[in-house]
């Protein structure tokens, strides 16, 4: 199966999508767990102080989905609206005090990024460049609200996924946050121009 660059669009998650963010993100923790990645715990994003906060970013419009444009669906694991399929999910966040936390101890000022966070491609669809394309689309949003880089984190011993931030996603890797659960975390300069 290709993937045109026609064929798939972001687009901002609305209130009443809020299940169908979750439940992408709670797949997605089922399958790393199955996998041994320690990334997400599944569950947790069902839980009420999660549920909320990730309630409270799409009521702010700062959720989206990775959508996938065709005359037919394909995926029996995906939501459907008439053409479209979601097979994606991200947050980008710009005042979040979990990012002030991570960040303020290494850079002068953390609110100078757009940090990233959530982001997930069904597994039927990855290996299509649809990461890439969120970090691409992430950097365009930064740079509408005149950031300067793109941040993000993930669990500090998940080698597989520090990796690809590192050598395939062209991310600096810093020092992990020493806190109660150690995150790796990862920035890199914002390079995309608007059209």
């Amino acid at each position: 199966m290709a993937i045109s660059a026609e064929q798939f669009s972001f687009r901002t998650a609305k209130p009443d999508e809020l299940d169908i963010f979750i439940d992408i993100l709670e797949r997605a923790a089922l399958w790393m767990e199955s996998n041994k990645l320690n990334q997400w715990i599944p569950g947790s994003f069902v839980a009420p102080k999660t549920r909320a906060h990730i309630e409270n970013t799409v009521s702010i419009g700062n959720a989206f989905f990775i959508i996938r444009t065709s005359s037919a669906s394909t995926s029996d694991n995906s939501d459907n609206k008439g053409n479209e399929t979601i097979i994606g999910t991200f947050t980008l966040n710009y005042t979040d005090p979990f990012d002030q936390m991570l960040w303020t101890d290494l850079v002068d000022d953390w609110s100078d990024a757009v940090y990233l966070h959530r982001l997930v491609v069904e597994r039927e669809y990855k290996g299509y460049g649809l990461g890439p394309k969120a970090l691409h689309f992430a950097e365009l949003e930064g740079l509408k609200r005149g950031k300067h880089y793109l941040r993000l984190d993930c669990m500090a011993d998940n080698k597989l996924l520090k990796a690809y931030y590192r050598e395939k996603a062209g991310f600096k890797e810093f020092e992990d946050y020493p806190g109660e659960r150690l995150f790796g975390r990862f920035e890199r300069p914002i390079t995309a121009a608007l059209p």
